[in-house]
This record gives structure tokens, sequence and C-alpha cells, in this order.
């Protein structure tokens, strides 16, 4: 049986003092150098004989006890053993070191024994010694003592030398194999994007290859289409026939409506409602304080067509399809067409009495001109001046017949044919939109 202390840590110290024995402390753990010291233990106990004379402690790392006696004694590595005077607790040697064999163990121990306490036959003998001697003894005990520590100290540095030495040519060769895989990873990459650099450039070569050959096919059927226009030119025409588009047939029609204060609204109708159904509507809409049923008329916008409640058309035969834009009027800020026409014709009478000035002392100048510097072409202004004179005859004979048809106004407006538009110079001059706009234009809404 082992003779390990089972009590505690204060039993075990204060039993080695009362007994003057060396005490022994063994702190293990569970790796496998401390598996091959408990072996040596093993074996330490069947070849001691003496073992009274000291007191044996073994503690596991992680007990309450092993921590207990770290507060006191460092240690750092395990399996670590501390050999301690019983009589005053000075430690007299520490091992946390393999050892080899048990043979080295039993040596110690059995030194640090003879230390604390001397063989029987000893102290019998030291009886008769003098002090001189007991000094030398101790002395000479002490100097062996000291050398042991020396070589075990020596050893320990010889051993941490080497294990020094081993690491660092471990860290030298993971240092070369990791220098050794950078390199290769950097030839890799290196060799990678050569292979990607020549693919690239095989691909623009070829992309330039096909852009060449476009551009030759592009320009070889320029060529071509220049050659056959040319021999198209040269061939007599052949007439071709007309494609009708196809008319669209609109179902409604999309009337805008705009009052006098610049508000306007729109309202569908079917193709064949008549003016009445459209009074009808406004008569609803419109407000009853500003607008009393016949106090209003409706107008389209550009050609001046009045169209009454009693008008027998529907919108499609007075073409306000597919939309048009109605003039919601007052009927007392009407102004007869008469009204205007004598003011158009006593200003286009104006204009032509001008003009015909202007004709006169401009036929007076290229004479006078002629005379002293030679015959030349006529001038720019007497073309324009000419111009006018035409323009003014045409807007005369315009009037004229303006004047002809305005009794025949309101019955124009109600005729299956086309409905015709009335001329106005005063108004056509100051609105220029209404140049380009008709009636049914749906630029209006």
């Amino acid at each position: 049986m082992e003779p390990w202390y089972s009590g505690a840590v204060v039993d075990a110290v204060r039993e080695a003092k009362s007994r003057r024995a060396l005490f022994i402390v063994y702190v293990h753990d569970d790796s496998e150098q401390s598996q091959t010291m408990d072996k040596f233990w093993s074996d330490i106990w069947t070849k001691l004989d003496n073992l009274s004379k000291l007191i044996a402690l073994r503690l596991n790392k992680d007990t309450e006890a092993c921590q207990q006696f770290q507060a006191i004694y460092k240690i750092q590595t395990f399996p670590t053993i501390y050999f301690i005077n019983g009589q005053n607790g000075q430690v007299l040697k520490m091992i946390d070191q393999p050892l080899e064999n048990s043979n080295k163990l039993e040596e110690i121990i059995q030194d640090l024994m003879n230390v604390i306490e001397p063989k029987q036959e000893t102290t019998t003998d030291q009886s008769t010694k003098t002090v001189e001697e007991k000094v030398a003894e101790a002395r000479a005990r002490l100097k062996k003592l000291q050398d042991q520590r020396g070589e075990e100290a020596k050893e320990k540095d010889k051993q941490d030398e080497l294990e020094r030495r081993r690491l660092g040519q471990k860290m030298l060769l993971d240092k070369q194999k990791k220098d050794e895989e950078l390199i290769r990873k950097q030839a890799e990459d290196v060799r990678r994007d050569k292979l990607e650099q020549q693919k690239l450039q095989e691909k623009l070569k070829a992309q330039i290859q096909q852009d060449r050959e476009e551009k030759r096919q592009k320009y070889e059927d320029q060529h071509q289409q220049q050659q056959s226009s040319t021999v198209q030119q040269s061939k007599p025409k052949v007439t071709t026939t007309e494609i009708e588009t196809p008319k669209i047939n609109y179902t409604r029609s999309r009337l805008q409506f705009r009052l006098t204060d610049g508000s306007f609204f729109t309202e569908d109708f079917p193709l064949d409602a008549h003016m009445n159904d459209v009074y009808a509507y406004l008569q609803e809409t419109l407000p009853t304080d500003q607008y009393r049923n016949g106090s209003y008329i409706l107008r389209t916008t550009h050609t001046r067509i009045t169209l009454t409640r009693d008008n027998p058309n529907t919108l499609k035969e007075l073409e306000l399809v597919p939309s048009a834009v109605l003039l919601v009027l007052n009927r007392s800020n009407v102004i007869s067409p008469s009204s205007n026409l004598n003011t158009n014709n006593f200003f286009q009478s104006i204009q032509f009495i001008f003009t015909w000035f202007m004709m006169q002392f401009n036929f007076i100048y290229q004479f006078i001109f002629a005379k002293l510097f030679g015959n030349h072409t006529p001038t720019s202004s007497t073309q324009q001046t000419r111009s006018a004179m035409n323009r003014n005859n045409s807007n005369e004979q315009q009037t004229t017949e303006t004047k002809t048809k305005k009794e025949n106004f309101k019955i124009d407006s109600t005729e299956k044919t086309t409905i015709r538009r009335f001329h106005n110079t005063q108004d056509d001059s100051d609105d220029e939109e209404k140049r380009t706009w008709n009636g049914n234009s749906t630029q209006q809404m």
C-alpha cells in the first residue's frame, strides 16, 4: 500500500513538524508525464525502508487543497515535486522536469532524509566527535549538496538549451515552409495572370478582326446599294399605285366648351346627337345666374360658325368629330359680321393707298438711278412693293366675296358638305395659332 497522507494539507504539515520528518508534496494532473511519475512512485515505495521519516502528500491539479498549496509555493508545470523540511518549512529541493527513471528520485529522497536526520550510527558516533569535526562534516555535506544542486542546474540549463535549439529549428523549418508556400502561390498567380492576359489579347484580336469584317461587309453592301440605285435611276420609273390608309371610324365626339372667364370643361356625345342635345346638356351644367336659357350661343373657334339650337344636322354632319372646341358666348357680346367687314375694308383701303404711294416713289427713285448710273435689275424693294400690291388686290377680292356670302353664313353651317371657313383678316393677324389649327384639331384639347 502506498503511504500517501490522506488528511488535509494543514494536518500533514502539522504531522511533519511534530515528527521532524521530510515533507514531500507531489502535484500532478492527467497528462502522460504525470502517469509516468505515478509509476515511479509505485517503484520507490517498494524500495524505501524507513517510511516513518517522511510525510508524502499527493495533490490533484483541480482540487481545493492544490489551490491552497499554490498560494504559498509557486507551481508552473505539472507534475511538480516539493521536498520541504518538516521542522522549519524550508524548501530543500523542487523537481518540475521529467525524470528518466525512479532510481534518480530514490537517490534524491535518501540524500534529503540524511540531511534532515542522519542515520542512527551517525548519531551515536557524534557524541564522541568534537565540535570541529561536526562542523567539518556539516560543511562537507553542504558542499556535496551544493555540488549536486550545481550539477542539477547545469543539467537543467543543458536541457533548456536543447529545447530552445529544437524550438528554433522547428520555427526555422516552419518559416521556410511558409516562404516556399508563398513563393509557389505567387508563381501560380503570375502564371494565371499571364494566361488571362493572353486570353484577353486573343479575344481582343478576334473582336478587332470581326469589326474589320463587319466594316468591310458594310462597305461592300453600301457600294452594291449605290450601284443598284444608280442602275434603278437609269431605268425608266415604274408608276405604282398609291396605298390608301384605312379610315378610322369614330363612335363618339368629344366637345370642349370654353367660357368667357377662361374656364372650360369637356363632355362626350354620340355621333348622331343634335345641337338640341348639346344645349340641353349645357342648360343642366352651366350656372343659372350667369347663363340663362337663351342668353348664350355656341360658336366654333376658327371658322366662326354659329351653331344654333334648332340646327337639324348631327355632330358628324357638322364635322365635329372626333373632337372640337366650342365657345360659349353671351348674345350681348356677339359682334355682327357686317361691322367687322366694314372695319376690315377701311383698314385695307388705307393699306392699299399707302402701298400705291410707295410704288410711285420707288418708280421715281429707280428712274433717277437709271439715268445717273445706268440700267440695273429691279431691286428687292421693288419686288416687295409689287408683291404687297398683289396681296392687297387678293385681299380686296376676298373681302368682296365675303360680302356676297355673309348672308349665307348660317345656311352653309347646315349643309351636308364641308363647312366653309369665314375669312377674317384682322382676326387672323391677331391670332397666329388660328392660321395652322382647324376647328376639329385635337391640339385644342
